[in-house]
């Protein structure tokens, strides 16, 4: 991973972590906040969205994005835990208590400055996620901070309190799919000042933040927490890279942003040097599709078989701006073709900087394009097909693009990629969205509320974490994992109850879950009740922890069985030391050939044949000190 001078270049990084409350009811409604996982939806609802102006007069410019693509929406839903509410048909109900309080803590923790009247505002949405269009968001918390390691502060611009918007299922034929069981779950959206100025602080301030809101009642499974990195650096601007999944993205997403950003400073200047202005960016396409109809491209040529445009445009004196490399793998042809992709709908561009020959394209087929497009050895060609209103649309998103290659760095939110390199999702939102919402009342009188929660406010997680990894001799980061999945409480409760073997409960919460997790196990219907009877029978020795895996595999099968029903399928009955001394006397008896050929070296398979006897009626630890004993009888006894 490439590093970078972050103080030269003047680094400045920002958070927004989105954080779903676990609270009975919604927000603004009295649905359930439980998904219904991939239960068929009972009613559709269709919908068309359009801009509307901002409380400052103006459009949004990412709502208008949006428009643009011309989507269609189709919202699913459930008779039995989706409300009229949901579905835009009747006014909002009052704000959820329970949420508040969670969210007062929170913003408590973070060293917020509480605001006295919390007043709900609209914040508008064009992609379809929210039927009515907006969002109801409201600030709760103003100018907190949070403390990383070496003692410096992160601060917190705002904490708000807000409801989510619905989970997108699919995208088919220019339609969004979104189901209403999520939406109007409360959640907070923590917001962090620009203060932090290197991609670990990044990481390390967003890995404290979640920390600390796993530490109060959230939301603990995956997707109930979202963060997105604003990211610029001196002489580029503000990018928003949303859908950042792992904390261990975050260090390569910001040194490829940066890299992106100095990349295109670099293509503005160097459009500088060659006298370029953006007066000059040619803005009138042509139609090449008649010339190509007998094109050796055979999906050019089917396409405009189909009816398809083939538009072409010049851009003079371009030549090798287009193949520039951005970031790994992802060159401003790249840029330009992700940007159409979005707004047009089309697969992409083709351009003169790539190697054209991966599109069959003949020397007759170049000379041609050539002829009708170029003028000068430093041109660069851009060509698109599709229908008419796509082509027409990408051709327009491709010139305004061009336009802003002499300006440098546009204004953009961007998708994070697995690979650590961003996308285009939509121009950059302004404050022109938000506006007061008129359906509901302000909120006062915090006072009572706030002296009770700081009566019982949670120990800093990352206090607990160091406390925790001296009081059990085992590493930080296990006790971090126990607070991001969520098993902290469960596994104080399980040392309560086992506290012989700490490592054991470690292994079993974090390890062993994973493992089965892979393996295709829905572990999450594995309760802590359940582990909490499994420990109970190891305590009571009545089975030993080898059968531990075997009776979460099944659980996660069969929740519907108790875990003392499961002992019983998997016909586990602890094993008294008489019996399994029976057991081994039996096995090495049989096998003294191979003990006498082997010696020691015989205990490996003689362990598997042990343990296929007796694994999970008793502690491996005692089969293997009762085998080493057996054999060494054994082995007297054969000299």
């Amino acid at each position: 991973m490439e590093e970078f001078d972050y103080e030269k270049l003047g680094l400045k990084c920002g958070l927004e972590i989105h954080q779903q409350l676990n609270t009975q009811t919604k927000l603004f409604c009295r649905c359930p906040t439980e998904l219904q996982g991939s239960r068929e939806p009972e009613f559709t609802i269709s919908r068309k969205m359009r801009p509307v102006l901002g409380e400052m007069g103006t459009y949004d410019k990412a709502m208008l994005t949006e428009y643009g693509k011309g989507m269609g929406i189709v919202y699913e839903g459930y008779n039995d835990v989706v409300c009229t509410y949901e579905q835009d048909d009747t006014p909002p109900f009052s704000c959820n208590i329970e949420a508040r309080k969670i969210a007062l803590q929170i913003a408590i923790l973070l060293n917020a400055n509480i605001i006295e009247e919390m007043h709900v505002c609209r914040k508008n949405y064009l992609d379809g996620s929210v039927p009515c269009g907006f969002q109801r968001t409201m600030i709760l918390g103003t100018d907190g901070y949070i403390e990383l390691e070496n003692g410096k502060k992160i601060g917190i611009d705002i904490l708000s309190l807000e409801e989510e918007a619905a989970r997108r299922i699919k995208t088919e034929n220019k339609t969004n799919y979104f189901r209403l069981d999520r939406l109007g779950i409360p959640l907070v959206e923590v917001t962090t000042k620009p203060d932090i100025n290197t991609p670990y602080e990044c990481r390390e301030s967003a890995e404290r933040i979640g920390l600390l809101l796993w530490s109060t009642n959230v939301k603990k499974v995956i997707g109930s927490i979202r963060q997105d990195i604003n990211v610029s650096i001196a002489e580029g601007t503000r990018i928003e890279i949303k859908g950042v999944q792992k904390l261990g993205w975050i260090p390569l997403l910001i040194n490829h942003e940066i890299s992106r950003q100095l990349k295109l400073i670099e293509i503005k200047n160097e459009l500088e040097k060659r006298e370029l202005e953006e007066k000059d960016v040619n803005e009138s396409f042509i139609d090449l599709s008649e010339s190509f109809a007998k094109t050796k491209s055979n999906f050019i040529s089917k396409g405009i078989k189909s009816g398809k445009k083939l538009y072409g445009i010049n851009f003079s004196g371009f030549k090798g701006i287009f193949g520039k490399e951005l970031m790994e793998n992802y060159r401003f042809g790249t840029e330009v073709s992700s940007k159409v992709k979005i707004i047009s709908g089309l697969q992409g561009i083709i351009h003169s900087d790539e190697n054209l020959n991966k599109y069959k394209f003949s020397k007759e087929d170049i000379d041609n394009i050539n002829e009708k497009l170029t003028s000068k050895g430093n041109d660069c060609f851009v060509l698109v097909l599709g229908t008419e209103k796509e082509t027409t649309k990408a051709m327009k998103v491709i010139i305004n693009r061009v336009k802003f290659a002499f300006k440098g760095v546009p204004p953009e939110t961007r998708k994070a990629l697995e690979d650590g390199t961003t996308e285009f999702l939509r121009e950059l939102h302004g404050g022109a969205r938000l506006y007061p919402d008129t359906d509901t009342e302000a909120i006062f009188n915090f006072k009572e509320e706030i002296e009770e929660i700081c009566k019982n406010l949670p120990e800093l997680p990352w206090i607990t974490i160091k406390l925790y990894s001296k009081k059990f001799n085992t590493e930080e980061r296990l006790i971090k994992d126990l607070i991001f999945t969520g098993r902290l409480k469960l596994f104080e409760e399980l040392i309560k109850l086992y506290p012989s073997n700490s490592s054991l409960v470690l292994t079993t919460l974090l390890e062993t879950t994973t493992a089965l997790r892979r393996e295709g196990k829905n572990i999450d219907k594995i309760t802590d009740k359940d582990f909490l009877g499994i420990f109970k029978l190891l305590d009571k020795k009545e089975i030993s922890k080898e059968a531990i895996e075997k009776i979460m595999s099944l659980k996660a099968d069969s929740p519907e069985l108790s875990i003392d029903q499961i002992k019983k399928k998997l016909k586990i009955e602890s094993i008294s030391l008489e019996e399994l001394k029976k057991i081994i006397t039996q096995i090495v008896n049989n096998k003294s050939k191979m003990i006498k050929e082997k010696e020691m070296r015989a205990k490996g398979p003689l362990m598997g044949l042990v343990m296929k006897e007796v694994r999970g009626n008793i502690d491996g630890a005692i089969v293997s000190k009762e085998l080493d004993s057996a054999i060494k009888e054994k082995l007297k006894e054969l000299k």
